[in-house]
């Protein structure tokens, strides 16, 4: 498929500039930004399964969604509290 992209003069610059650092072509790192930023042969299927589980999971109820809402508000303070550090993963 060839398209055809019209870039304002500045992000054309930049496009330039960076790929001109990366060593190649304009049209080459903009081919390669594109394909990394798609999802992967198959990932309809997750992103099917995520729809499944949230229509099952869905709800109006007042007491649920503040029951749900604590949790992520829990779930996010542990996470600040304990933050992983990186470092320590490494070998």
């Amino acid at each position: 498929m060839a398209l055809t992209i019209e870039f304002p003069p500045d992000v054309e610059t930049r496009l330039g500039q960076v790929a001109q650092a990366r060593g190649i072509e304009p049209d080459v790192y903009v081919r390669q930004v594109v394909e990394d930023s798609l999802p992967a042969p198959g990932y309809g299927a997750i992103l099917e399964l995520f729809a499944a589980w949230e229509a099952e999971d869905a709800t109006d109820d007042p007491d649920e969604l503040a029951a749900r809402q604590a949790e992520w508000e829990e779930l996010k303070a542990n996470l600040e509290a304990n933050p992983v550090r990186f470092r320590e993963l490494g070998p």
